[in-house]
């Protein structure tokens, strides 16, 4: 009986947008977080810091935006482009493959691409440790550089005891699959980072199917710092003594715990999110009361040349046999081996037990 069948690979991307107001043209920014997990089997797929946290916070940073946004006499500089995807432990599949789609058409997420900035990737942020992972080190100047200075201020204003450390490391294209979130976007020629709070890409946390919860305080910290930091960002701020987010406009930590939750509660393999997925529905319904033009696109690899074969079974049983261990089977053998060689000689001796029998029976007639 066949208990599975492979299809083609279909991963799912939810965009919005927060348009800022006065200007024809502006420059963006792009928050990015994948919402798929990892597991030895695919409904135990439910990890909570990767990335059900950058999850969360990308949630939360809307939310924070959106109030920043439409506070009266608020004039923020910038458009923000939001993505949430799935495919990131398949080497963020649905990412790329967005980003190609986008990159070669004429609608107006193309038109924000091409106007991005920067790109704030957010992967793991629900423990210890803020790591800023980019490319090569930020020069003074560049836009990398801009949201490095601007999260170093929000620390310190908001959590002094705090350190962000940057973590450059060179984009392997000799590599097939990409080390982390942002390198998807950097070679594509776009200015991009991924914060986290894992300091390698090949930390043992990251693929961890016992990551079942995060530290809260962790998570609402980091969450405040980077919102503080993005916000910081877009408004030009240079007075190093005043916060963008006021007493009004910090993270809820409830929404953060349940959202939190919700992931970690709820299967999340890449190979099992379809378009009407509890995941993708919640996160589509949750994105839209923040950011505008919300949409949900599926995204299939190209059937040619797959990256990935997808099946559609989540749970299957699994036959197991108890067998007589394998030191039986050499002793048995031994035995077999022994007895063979015994009849073997036996009947070899046949002929000259016949000849002595022979002969002595011819000595006692004599």
């Amino acid at each position: 009986k066949q208990w599975y069948q492979r299809r083609v690979a279909i991963t799912a991307g939810i965009q919005g947008k927060m348009l800022s107001q006065g200007r024809e043209t502006n420059p963006s920014i792009a928050i990015v977080a994948h919402f798929d997990s990892y597991g030895i089997a695919p409904h135990l797929a439910k990890s909570a810091n990767g990335n059900g946290s950058g999850v969360a916070a990308l949630l939360e940073i809307a939310r924070l935006l959106s109030k920043l946004y439409s506070k009266s006499g608020n004039t923020p500089k910038y458009d923000v482009l939001f993505l949430l995807s799935s495919g990131g432990k398949l080497n963020y599949l649905a990412s790329k493959t967005w980003l190609e789609k986008k990159l070669s058409s004429d609608s107006l997420e193309t038109v924000l691409l091409n106007e991005v900035e920067f790109v704030l990737c957010l992967d793991g942020i629900g423990k210890d440790g803020l790591n800023l992972h980019v490319s090569k080190q930020p020069k003074e100047g560049t836009a990398a550089h801009k949201m490095l200075t601007a999260i170093e201020e929000a620390v310190a204003l908001l959590n002094p005891n705090i350190s962000v450390n940057t973590v450059p490391k060179k984009v392997n294209l000799g590599n097939p699959l990409f080390a982390w979130h942002h390198e998807i976007f950097t070679v594509k020629r776009l200015s991009a980072a991924t914060i986290s709070n894992f300091p390698a890409h090949n930390s043992l946390g990251r693929l961890n199917t016992f990551d079942t919860s995060v530290d809260v305080d962790k998570l609402y910290t980091h969450t405040h710092i980077i919102a503080e930091g993005i916000a910081r960002y877009i408004s030009d701020l240079s007075d190093k003594s005043v916060t963008i987010l006021d007493d009004y406009l910090v993270p809820n930590r409830a929404l953060l715990s349940r959202t939190v939750e919700f992931l970690s509660s709820t299967q999340r393999a890449a190979t099992l999110l379809q378009r009407d997925s509890p995941v993708i529905l919640h996160l589509e319904q949750t994105l839209s009361k923040y950011a505008s033009e919300v949409m949900v696109s599926e995204l299939k690899a190209s059937k040619r040349d797959p990256e990935f074969q997808f099946y559609d079974q989540s749970e299957t049983k699994l036959f197991a046999y108890n067998v007589k261990p394998a030191v039986f089977d050499l002793f048995l053998a031994i035995a077999v081996i022994a007895y063979l060689g015994t009849v073997y000689l036996c009947v070899k001796s046949i002929p000259h037990a016949m000849t002595y029998l022979y002969q002595m029976k011819k000595l006692k007639s004599s």
